[in-house]
């Protein structure tokens, strides 16, 4: 079948109109759309995007990628998109582990390779061709030959960003733990399995815990959990999570309304709720010592306030053997069921609507899984926004990193991202009604209450 001789005109003009729309945004702030070669922060990197910015970047990004997909011979795509795109994590791996980024930071117009080697204490002209292959991505700039400098992209890696804790978990364990899933697959036992410590990662490792038990049981790990830790504040900042702040209707709920940060480790998004809608009763559960160390050391440096006025509770739960704190309105579960099989999902959602009242709501805010759709779907997947034609309906390129997020949860703990279809059916399992799937952005809000007997 031939392709439709308007497709390549539309994906030109998606792409020309998600340009334009950037390129306005970005001038409405500043009065200018950043350089590649700018270290300096833009007006708009530390603010949340406009709607129809957010929009625009995944058009763009699906278009783009779309466009070259369908120009370009496959042999050419498969070797330049797949089989070579293997060797940039662990390049970039390097460009961490030496903290490269800082290194340039002190001489802003560029170093020559061979003080960067002496100061990393590697051989310069290896180096070179490492730093020569981030730069042709954009991450680092090549000056003149063989002197580099960082760039817009390069400098987001600096030792001061939790971006560089993320990019050293996901270009270290992840990538590591990636290179076993066609033999973990191919296992006949640990291929169909679930259980966590049958993951690539343990794969890999050899080791019989999995990942975060074993960080947590074994003191010399502890700094890659707290490694981790940060990471995911970078990973919460380059999603944009805090969409959720300002995007579900937290100013409709009654004053003094009550919500239930379930899992939420320090209290990284209650923070933010605390700071944004101050007539919230925010109450912070998860796992003791993370409940020791949001209440005694994050929020009192982060949001005294809240725990000045008595806005915020600390309270430790398993949520695997008992329930969290009863008669909230919202249970707010942030990335904790990906994390977990069905059967475990299911005993944390029980347990939350064990102590629901009539009018309490649950939102499990985390990546709706977009697959093409099937008659079974009809009714609930056209409330999650399809792209434009004629991009893929989930936007491809533009919407990658669910797919990303969901095959790194298999590599770590056998975890899994879930399709709306999914998560309605894990409600309706533990008496849950769905109401509504929200959009934040990258990520979803799936809202539930209480399914009335």
């Amino acid at each position: 079948m031939g392709l439709p001789t308007n497709q390549i005109s539309c994906l030109l003009t998606l792409i020309n109109q998600a340009a334009r729309t950037l390129e306005t945004g970005y001038n409405k702030d500043d009065g200018v759309v950043p350089s590649l070669d700018q270290i300096e922060p833009h007006g708009l990197d530390g603010k949340l995007s406009a709607p129809d910015m957010q929009e625009a970047i995944q058009i763009l990004e699906g278009a783009c990628a779309q466009l070259c997909a369908t120009l370009a011979r496959p042999n050419h795509t498969l070797v330049n998109k797949f089989f070579l795109t293997a060797l940039e994590p662990s390049s970039l791996h390097v460009a961490l582990m030496f903290n490269i980024p800082d290194i340039l930071q002190e001489t802003p117009s560029g170093m020559h390779v061979n003080e960067i080697a002496q100061r990393c204490g590697t051989e310069p002209s290896k180096l070179a061709r490492i730093l020569r292959l981030l730069s042709a991505k954009h991450c680092f700039r090549e000056v003149e030959k063989d002197v580099f400098a960082n760039n817009r992209l390069s400098v987001q890696l600096l030792a001061s960003n939790p971006l560089r804790s993320l990019g050293l978990h996901m270009t270290g364990d992840t990538t590591a733990g990636a290179t076993k899933l066609a033999e973990t697959f191919a296992d006949p036992e640990w291929g169909p399995s679930f259980v966590p410590a049958h993951s690539p990662w343990n794969k890999y490792t050899g080791q019989p815990l999995a990942m975060f038990d074993y960080w947590a049981s074994n003191p010399d790990m502890h700094k890659r959990g707290e490694r981790f830790g940060i990471g995911m504040i970078g990973w919460g900042t380059a999603v944009e999570a805090a969409t959720v702040v300002h995007a579900y209707p937290w100013k409709d709920l009654a004053p003094d309304a009550t919500v239930c940060d379930l899992g939420g480790g320090v209290g990284t998004m209650a923070i933010q709720l605390a700071r944004a809608h101050p007539s919230l009763r925010l109450k912070l559960q998860d796992l003791p010592h993370r409940m020791v160390q949001a209440e005694t050391v994050v929020w009192p440096t982060q949001c005294p306030e809240a725990i000045r006025e008595n806005r915020v509770e600390f309270k430790a739960v398993d949520f695997f053997i008992e329930s969290p704190i009863a008669g909230c309105d919202v249970y707010y579960l942030k990335n904790v069921l990906h994390a977990f099989p069905t059967a475990e999902c299911l005993t944390i959602l029980k347990g939350v609507r064990k102590v629901m009242k009539p009018e309490s709501r649950v939102l499990i805010h985390e990546y709706t899984l977009q697959t093409a759709p099937t008659s079974s779907q009809q009714t609930t997947a056209a409330q999650l926004r399809t792209a434009p034609a004629p991009l893929l309906s989930n936007y491809g390129e533009g919407r990658i990193r669910q797919y990303h997020l969901d095959v790194s949860l298999m590599v770590h703990v056998n975890g899994r991202e879930r399709t709306l279809d999914e998560y309605i059916q894990l409600g309706e399992q533990a008496g849950l009604r769905f109401i509504k799937v929200w959009e934040f952005g990258d990520l979803s809000g799936v809202e539930f209450c209480v399914e009335e007997n």
